[in-house]
């Protein structure tokens, strides 16, 4: 009885310390990332990265800064979240798609509401701010995404406090931008 008490203990720590290195690894990839986002040209926020920032995103409301890397692909929402190369470059006509896992860089978007600004600057250094317009979950098993017009769609996966990651739920917030003097401008 003992020794499975001992076992149960060490699975619980040794699921609570793969928690928190997720945590971790998120947040000190973000700080190498922003690095890599001020220097001039492309450059890899560590040496051996496959990816490279593209885009800085902010979430007014909720006070946070995300820097976006060059795919989608699971190495790279690893660090944080991806722009999708087959949508609209970032700020360009069309809709920009950014991914981001649920549980660490997306999480935020579960504090999003219809009306909040968010901006997207792009490694031209042009920043256009957003309105979010719509907040839906899409099951990506019954019917693929439909985006058209001009504009910026966040998507994670659904539910966010889910047990186990990979359902066919989606949350897609959906923004437009803002069309004024001051909406765009070099950041």
């Amino acid at each position: 009885m003992r020794i499975l008490a001992i076992l149960c203990l060490a699975l619980a720590l040794s699921q609570f310390g793969s928690a928190a290195w997720l945590q971790m690894k998120a947040a000190l990839a973000q700080q190498l990332i922003a690095a890599a986002w001020g220097a001039p040209g492309t450059k890899k926020p560590w040496r051996w990265a496959d990816t490279y920032p593209v885009a800085k995103l902010v979430f007014s409301a909720q006070q946070q800064t995300l820097y976006v890397l060059a795919g989608r692909q699971g190495h790279a929402l690893a660090f944080g979240p991806g722009h999708d190369g087959s949508s609209s470059p970032p700020n360009a006509p069309g809709i920009t798609v950014i991914a981001g896992h649920r549980d660490t860089h997306f999480s935020v978007l579960q504090n999003l509401a219809v009306g909040d600004e968010l901006s997207l600057t792009g490694k031209d250094q042009v920043t256009q701010r957003y309105r979010v317009e719509t907040l839906e979950v899409a099951d990506s098993q019954r019917r693929p995404l439909r985006l058209a017009g001009d504009g910026l769609a966040l998507i994670t996966c659904f539910p966010f406090d889910a047990l186990s990651a990979g359902g066919p739920l989606r949350y897609v917030v959906v923004a437009r931008p803002i069309h004024s003097a001051s909406a765009k401008h070099r950041a």
